[in-house]
């Protein structure tokens, strides 16, 4: 069975805000999710690992995930 995510719970378990998510989908970082219910994504457990995989790899850039990161 596939487990199935919204853009929330994606955001809360990558420790970012929703529109982040949602700019680097649409700026190509984070493949778009094939599936959609009522024009609302859902992501699977593979898109939630790639974009844990992605906001963590900004952090360890120096680029903050979110405010509480600046330095």
């Amino acid at each position: 069975m596939i487990n199935h995510y919204s853009l929330k719970q994606v955001a809360e378990a990558c420790g970012v805000k929703a529109h982040r998510i949602s700019y680097a989908i649409g700026n190509g970082y984070l493949a778009e999710p094939i599936e959609r219910i009522t024009n609302r994504r859902l992501f699977t457990e593979k898109d939630l690992d790639a974009a844990k995989m992605y906001f963590a790899t900004q952090s360890r850039l120096g680029r903050p995930a979110n405010k509480e990161n600046k330095k």
